[in-house]
């Protein structure tokens, strides 16, 4: 909660009422994430480039969009049959792009042998950590060569190269957490950019591992009443805390 946003984290940790308001930018992100599960199965059962290809992903989205009232029934309620054809639309201009660099990955056995760990897998690991007082849930853990590596899925697009740093220090939180459970050292984690259907593998540093242990610190100092600075982001719009954080910004402004 911290790395997506400090203020969403202040307000949690006051107990305040949460103001449930889907937006249209929420769902698609649903989409995306249902889609990008269905990511490592297509790479499982394709052989070539062309494999991933021809993949009708057209349909493979009308189907997620479908499963979306069962999966999130509270979240879509509020929406037309028409709202949620745009909302389909929108993601379908994303999926030329997605397919094509699926192809590519296919390529890369690491990435081919990942996927096949992914789709074999349906667990969600609770992970819990006492030294740290965290906790996290990655959407999967790889048991690969005598260790782990957690995966997360990110409904953006991937940068250039590697992965964002954000992205970054929530891999490696999920890192340090498994590393307490299961008592071996981990060295690597992977993120699954459902926007740009990338699969970024990443190796984990000492100085990944000193940034997460200052935000636990930056954590506790809001948990314990600092209000922390108000970072616009695309999911401002989507915020459950949105309209408590304008008011509160805006009573600040005013004593500026």
């Amino acid at each position: 909660m911290y790395f997506s946003c400090a203020r969403k984290l202040y307000y949690s940790c006051r107990g305040h009422e949460q103001f449930h308001s889907f937006s249209p930018s929420y769902i698609e992100h649903l989409v995306l994430k249902e889609v990008a599960m269905q990511y490592s199965e297509l790479l499982k059962v394709s052989s070539s480039k062309d494999d991933v290809l021809s993949t009708d992903f057209d349909s493979m989205l009308l189907q997620v969009v479908d499963d979306l009232s069962i999966i999130y029934p509270d979240e879509v309620s509020g929406f037309t049959p028409e709202k949620m054809d745009e909302i389909a639309e929108n993601v379908r201009s994303y999926l030329p792009e997605i397919q094509e660099n699926l192809s590519e990955q296919i390529e890369y056995p690491e990435i081919s042998g990942i996927a096949d760990l992914i789709s074999s897998s349906d667990n969600e690991p609770y992970l819990q950590s006492e030294k740290l007082n965290i906790t996290g849930v990655p959407y999967r853990l790889l048991s690969i060569d005598g260790s782990f590596i957690p995966v997360m899925i990110k409904t953006s697009k991937a940068p250039e190269n590697g992965v964002w740093n954000n992205d970054r220090l929530h891999v490696t939180s999920f890192v340090m957490l498994a590393e307490e459970t299961h008592g071996i050292p981990i060295k690597s984690g992977l993120v699954i950019y459902a926007k740009s259907g990338h699969f970024r593998k990443l190796n984990i540093h000492s100085n990944d591992r000193r940034q997460v242990l200052k935000a636990i610190g930056r954590a506790r100092k809001i948990k314990d009443g600092k209000m922390p600075d108000k970072n616009e982001s695309a999911l401002c719009e989507s915020c459950e805390f949105s309209e408590m954080c304008n008011v509160k910004a805006s009573l600040v402004s005013k004593l500026l």
